[in-house]
């Protein structure tokens, strides 16, 4: 776990999730293995996700460790206040068939605002959002 933090900006610890921002920028939420992701949980993401990024855009990177849940009421809330989030875009790794069956069913069912891909690959799903972002970033002044 320690490589994975080597090019942490910043780490939050919170009882159900780590959220880093990295060198690069990119936001990187991990679900905590065995949680239950509720509402408060997601509401505690989203303060700090706007503390860590000042409410700029960010792309932004969802892993969960095994066996977590996260409720329908979370799923909703997140919907609800997506648009009010500072997502660039969002990449969901997942690592087994099971999450990847969430993760399209989440697509499908809930139809997120925020461009959204799902990835088995993190190299695949950094250097997607790498590209988003560098894109975001054409046209504006230096």
């Amino acid at each position: 776990m320690e490589g994975k933090n080597s090019n942490a900006v910043e780490l939050v610890l919170l009882p159900n999730m780590n959220v880093l921002m990295d060198k690069d920028g990119i936001i990187r939420i991990t679900y905590l293995a065995g949680s239950i992701i509720d509402v408060q949980d997601k509401m505690q993401e989203k303060d700090v996700v706007w503390k860590l990024t000042g409410g700029v855009k960010h792309p932004v990177i969802y892993t969960s460790e095994s066996m977590v849940t996260v409720t329908k009421e979370a799923k909703e809330y997140s919907i609800e206040v997506e648009l009010e989030q500072p997502f660039l875009a969002i990449a969901m790794l997942v690592d087994n068939f099971a999450y990847q069956l969430l993760a399209d069913f989440y697509y499908k069912f809930y139809k997120p605002k925020t461009t959204y891909k799902v990835f088995n690959e993190e190299a695949r799903a950094l250097e997607w959002l790498l590209e988003i972002k560098k894109h975001s970033l054409q046209g504006v002044p230096k």
